[in-house]
């Protein structure tokens, strides 16, 4: 997994890598997936089985609506919190973020980390590194209906692109804004 490049999302705050071997960012992709009925009809009935396990009443149907739903409101929220979070001291991604493994006290340059969306079991993660208390880069996303990332393979790819997206801020530093692209 090599990273292409890095688009602005919002200016100052928010942006998206894009790998060498993709078309869009991760940003674009992510919403384009989960607001597409066809792609999320096969996603859910390939994992049909996880599906069941966690919310035994909800059909196909229910989670391709449920799933759109839930996009579009944290697709407005990710924007206007990534936007206020400029000229906020008290609401910045930092609010929406949380580090990616849960009982991590200490926050590490390039931080890795997560967003859900605002249903109470929420399915959907953005997965971002952290520069910054309101600057953040998304490395991409899922629809995790398992406990853990590492029960299932388009989770483990996640985890891969936040280790690329790391690697590459870590070792491209010799210009802090030239690794950045205007999209």
């Amino acid at each position: 997994m090599k990273v292409g490049g890095i688009f602005v999302v919002v200016p100052y705050s928010l942006f998206a890598v894009r790998f060498n071997s993709d078309h869009n960012h991760e940003f674009t992709r992510l919403f384009e997936n989960w607001n597409d009925a066809f792609y999320l009809e096969e996603f859910f009935e390939t994992h049909k089985g996880d599906l069941a396990e966690y919310w035994q009443d909800i059909t196909v149907e229910e989670a391709v609506l449920r799933t759109r739903q839930e996009a579009t409101r944290l697709e407005k929220r990710l924007l206007a919190i990534a936007k206020r979070g400029m000229s906020s001291r008290y609401e910045g991604l930092s609010t929406l973020f949380r580090p990616l493994h849960n009982g991590t006290q200490r926050l590490d340059p390039f931080e890795k980390s997560k967003a859900k969306g605002d249903q109470r079991q929420s399915w959907l993660r953005i997965y971002a590194v952290r520069v910054d208390v309101n600057f953040f880069i998304i490395a991409g996303g899922a629809i995790k209906l398992t406990r853990t990332m590492n029960e299932r393979e388009h989770l483990l790819k996640e985890l891969h692109k936040l280790d690329a997206v790391v690697n590459y801020l870590r070792t491209d530093q010799n210009d802090e804004f030239g690794i950045f692209e205007l999209f």
